[in-house]
């Protein structure tokens, strides 16, 4: 297990704790793929609101249960678990569909799921390596499944941090579902889109993995609002330069940018764009460092549906 992947798991368990715990005094958790090779999740568990079951194909450490059928865990009864993660091991299993019907099963109602599993990487068979993942791959399991989509990116969680531990060649692609949600505890989806745009040596490169996810971020803008965005810099320049007119304004913390013109748009403070937040698509065009501020800003003032560009 590489660092980067237990630190997002980490993140978004607590992320979602509150929604989790829900006045319950503990947390029954599942981990399908527990087996402990090089380090797992359970440390995110140790606290008696978690009562943490590892699942595996095989025996050895970490692992309490081992179905006799892979896909029809009979061990377990419907709706035992508030929380399924898998980290790791949906590269390795043939049959996910499958896998992630049983989650589906063995999850109460309003049960999460958080599945994360490599976008890339190199080969490395566990008895098998099957498949890499994007967030629709992801997504479309969860659906098949029964699941509400709450979550899906690749390497692009929010909160990342600035050290390379939250970097990996496996780049991995994140799930976080919800089984039949009940009306109280029904959560607002985060983020729409989220793209971390990296420096690569091109600057042509690094220009065209903007363009492209740019196009993408245009076809969730169902109506014809103007777009606002969070951050005056050299992102939002190249966001300015595709964009053009469908850009409205900035909004910056920078008192010194504030009332100033960038890239020929006004820039104006964050209280300012609250009067008329709704009138508004917003794109978060920031440095890692600043986007996570912006980011908890946003969620703050119960702002969602935003979209989050990220760049190293």
């Amino acid at each position: 297990m590489h660092k980067s992947t237990y630190k997002r798991m980490d993140y978004l368990v607590h992320y979602y704790e509150t929604y989790l715990l829900n006045n319950q005094e503990n947390v029954k958790v599942l981990d399908v793929g527990s087996y402990d090779v090089n380090g797992s999740y359970r440390e995110i568990f140790n606290t008696s609101k978690y009562v943490y079951t590892g699942l595996d194909v095989c025996e050895g450490p970490n692992v309490s249960i081992v179905p006799k059928d892979p896909y029809g865990w009979d061990e377990i009864k419907d709706r035992s678990y508030d929380l399924v993660i898998s980290g790791q091991a949906f590269e390795h299993i043939e049959f996910p569909w499958l896998t992630i019907k049983e989650i589906a099963r063995v999850l109460r109602p309003s049960g999460f799921c958080i599945i994360t599993a490599p976008n890339s990487m190199g080969e490395h068979k566990y008895p098998t390596d099957c498949y890499r993942y994007f967030s629709d791959g992801l997504a479309a399991l969860a659906k098949w499944a029964g699941l509400k989509v709450l979550h899906v990116s690749v390497a692009g969680i929010p909160d990342i941090g600035v050290s390379e531990e939250w970097d990996h060649v496996a780049n991995d692609a994140y799930l976080v579902a919800q089984k039949e949600p009940e009306a109280y505890l029904q959560i607002p989806q985060p983020f729409i889109y989220e793209r971390r745009i990296q420096r690569d040596g091109s600057v042509k490169v690094t220009y065209r993995t903007l363009q492209d996810a740019l196009d993408k971020v245009c076809k969730y803008g169902k109506d014809d609002r103007p777009i606002v965005l969070f951050g005056a810099g050299e992102i939002g320049k190249n966001v300015v330069d595709i964009l053009g007119d469908k850009v409205a304004f900035f909004v910056d913390n920078n008192a010194k940018k504030i009332g100033e013109l960038y890239c020929n748009k006004q820039v104006i403070s964050f209280e300012e764009y609250l009067k008329n937040a709704d009138k508004y698509h917003c794109i978060v065009s920031a440095r890692e460092e600043y986007a996570v501020e912006i980011e908890k800003q946003l969620q703050k003032e119960g702002i969602d549906g935003h979209i989050l560009f990220i760049k190293n």
